[in-house]
């Protein structure tokens, strides 16, 4: 069973060590990214990704099954391109749809 709601791991110590050491040296971090954006200047392709990360965020990986067969699609899937009224690959994320419950209690 995984873990309970509401029961977040807030426990970050390496963080936390480093907020402590950056308020007792505020310019480190200006130095530190002076240093990032330099070696992005200068062609080094883990600065760049590492800039664009922390200005855009990361990408979001797609999963394309559009070459999967359709009985091979899970029901979330089918129901997902059912839902939109075609198959985008929006719609092919592959997250479940909510649990719809019926009206009748029995």
């Amino acid at each position: 069973m995984g873990r309970p709601l509401g029961s977040l791991n807030r426990e970050k110590p390496f963080q936390d060590a480093l907020r402590i050491a950056l308020r007792n040296r505020p310019l480190a971090l200006r130095r530190v990214a002076d240093q990032l954006l330099d070696k992005a200047e200068q062609g080094d392709f883990a600065s760049i990704r590492e800039l664009i990360d922390r200005l855009d965020g990361k990408a979001v990986q797609v999963i394309d099954r559009q070459d999967v067969p359709i009985h091979e699609l899970s029901d979330a899937e089918l129901y997902r391109i059912a839902a939109s009224g075609g198959s985008s690959v929006e719609t092919m994320l592959l997250i479940p749809p909510a649990k719809v419950r019926s009206k009748d209690p029995s």
